[in-house]
């Protein structure tokens, strides 16, 4: 008889974890590794990625780190920390150019850095806590959003020239920076403000503002189908956009704290990653299944101060930047699509 129950028990124990392995195998996002970054303090900002390099930049903004980490994603390695920030950002590298540039919020700069060794190159004075940034690959200008809630504006680097080359003035400062590929709009958040802005890049003005329910704090886009994805905070809220009549489609709950929202055009997903202020990390999977519906798909938890992330298609991976915590070392979480 104890035999028999000992098997049962033994059999049991094996159908819970097969049950549970299948269960995190249906998940649409897995959690595929991990990259420590040891001994970075403070809390952990906006990332950029060298796709022909496969290295990925990590903004640490920490008052005593001041740093963007470089990781090596073939080896799962940090392989350089490049100091001299104050308080890093937005971060963008150009493959083009092989230039790393960094928007610094403390005076307002975007630095400029060589992409082989990192030596500065020089350093550009753009406005009040630069922040967001976007790039336009057709004209190879990098916009970065500065500014506070009562004014901004959205300035214009040239990559090719290393030259600060115009403005475009917004109600306030602008984030969330996304380009529609068939018109010359930009869509920016405006900080503390319940709307949207439009922007023209062409004729560098902000042409119109679209209402939303609250502040809205992050932005994806799916251009094909004419679709904008605001994230907010306060309640945590996923909004849809209509780009060709400004009009709310429909929303959905949104993640606690959101910091980064992506738009998977390949799996008709959509990416929010948050936790700023409420203790924990979380990801939100929603997808899609016309352009006017959605379902949350999945409420992931990651990591405490996990926040930020950015997607890359090219490699088919979603990163997420998780702050030091505790005995925990900063550390980048690696997800994949299922």
């Amino acid at each position: 008889m104890k035999k028999r129950q000992v098997l049962f028990v033994g059999l049991l124990l094996l159908l819970t974890l097969a049950l549970n392995v299948q269960s995190q195998d249906n998940q649409p996002l897995k959690l595929v590794q991990t990259i420590p970054m040891p001994g970075v303090q403070g809390r952990m900002d906006h990332l950029g990625v060298d796709i022909k390099g496969k290295r990925l930049f990590a903004a640490a903004l920490g008052d005593k780190q001041n740093t963007v980490e470089v990781l090596d994603l073939k080896t799962g390695k940090r392989i350089a920390s490049i100091p001299g920030q104050s308080k890093p950002q937005g971060v963008f590298y150009s493959s083009d150019f092989k230039r790393l540039f960094v928007a610094n919020g403390d005076d307002g700069s975007c630095k400029i850095f060589r992409g082989n060794n990192f030596q500065p190159i020089t350093s550009l004075a753009l406005g009040t806590n630069a922040n967001h940034v976007g790039y336009d690959p057709a004209t190879k200008y990098l916009y970065v959003g500065n500014g506070d809630a009562k004014s901004g504006q959205l300035s214009i680097i040239d990559t090719h020239a290393n030259q600060h080359i115009g403005d475009i003035k917004t109600e306030a400062r602008p984030g969330g920076i996304k380009f529609e590929t068939s018109g010359p709009r930009i869509f920016v958040t405006l900080t503390g403000a319940a709307k949207v802005g439009v922007l023209d890049r062409q004729q560098r003005q902000q042409t119109e503002t679209w209402p939303a329910p609250v502040p809205v704090v992050s932005l994806a886009i799916d251009p094909d189908h004419h679709r904008l994805f605001g994230g907010t905070r306060t309640p945590p809220t996923l909004v849809v956009f209509d780009t060709d009549s400004g009009k709310q489609i429909t929303q959905l709950e949104g993640v606690a704290g959101i910091d980064d929202l992506w738009y998977d055009a390949a799996h008709k997903r959509i990416y929010a990653t948050g936790g700023r202020d409420v203790g924990a990390g979380f990801v939100y999977v929603y997808g899609q299944t016309d352009p006017d519906h959605y379902d949350l798909l999945t409420k992931l938890t990651s990591e405490p101060n996990a926040q930020t992330s950015i997607w890359v298609p090219q490699f088919d991976r979603l990163y997420v930047s998780a702050s030091s915590n505790g005995s925990r070392d900063a550390e980048i979480l690696v997800y994949e699509p299922q």
